[in-house]
């Protein structure tokens, strides 16, 4: 009977902290979908292709043409990389970096250790959670809980503290870090980012050219296929052969891309095709 209490007290206790830090809580959220928005504009802009997204590039005969472009990876990388942000903090330190910096974590409402499989539950329903738009179906539940719990959290039965005030109490409340985990975290984002900013200069240039190719500015409005040689490198240039179909013809020649500041651009281009 005393263990049967003190769980029912501390699972009282939890719940009441969950509900003192719904603002915070809330703060936090506005910091990770920035945080997440800027690290989905880095990695489509350096991995992502140019594709059309509404009306049509120009064709052969038209003068003028209205379209809209986006440079992206597409939404299923987009998605990985999202819950991705989120799952790897919280199983490693129990919160995600915009919880870290309000002070939260994430724990058990039933007092027991917060699990993996408890952090992967309550991430993946993330996708049900900000229906139908910025998470106001998660919100919702949040504000209507006892226990100030999404959908994700009722599922992985887990709920968002003060870190400092849980860990007085229970110092295994949540995740923790063996030791040398925040090393070799830092090791492990330094060394994407390295790779990031050198796939950026050496890696996008095809990239680049297949967006080209997408909004019809390959060459000629009208090249139905072509396919890239091996690229000679200068400073700040880089051309490849080309060979092309153009209304019908085959041709050859080469195409430069010029760097300029952060990124590549079409420089000039110069080819022949048979008759």
């Amino acid at each position: 009977m005393p263990v049967a209490t003190l769980v029912a007290g501390s699972r009282s206790g939890r719940t009441v902290q969950a509900r003192e830090v719904r603002r915070r809580r809330f703060g936090a959220l506005i910091l990770d979908l920035i945080f997440i928005s800027i690290v989905s504009l880095v990695v489509n802009n350096v991995y992502g292709v140019t594709v059309v997204t509404s009306g049509a590039p120009i064709s052969p005969g038209q003068m003028f043409a209205f379209y809209t472009t986006a440079t992206t990876v597409g939404w299923p990388a987009l998605t990985l990389l999202w819950l991705a942000y989120y799952m790897v903090p919280e199983s490693l330190f129990g919160a995600s970096l915009g919880k870290m910096l309000y002070g939260l974590c994430v724990v058990r409402v039933d007092v027991g250790p917060l699990g993996v499989g408890a952090v992967f539950t309550r991430n993946l329903l993330r996708l049900i959670d900000v229906l139908p738009a910025f998470y106001l179906l998660g919100g919702l539940l949040v504000l209507g809980s006892a226990s100030s719990q999404r959908m994700g959290d009722r599922w992985a039965g887990t709920a968002v503290v003060a870190r400092d005030a849980i860990l007085a109490d229970d110092p295994h409340a949540t995740r923790r870090p063996s030791r040398g985990t925040s090393r070799a975290v830092g090791i492990a984002l330094g060394a994407a980012l390295l790779f990031t900013v050198a796939f950026n200069y050496f890696g996008r240039p095809p990239l680049v050219i297949e967006g080209m190719y997408n909004q019809h500015e390959l060459l000629e409005t009208d090249v139905t296929a072509y396919r890239l040689g091996a690229p000679e490198w200068g400073f700040g240039t880089v051309t490849y052969p080309i060979t092309a179909v153009v209304r019908a013809k085959n041709c050859s020649g080469t195409i430069t891309l010029n760097w300029l500041f952060i990124g590549w651009v079409q420089g000039q281009a110069q080819w022949t095709c048979s008759s």
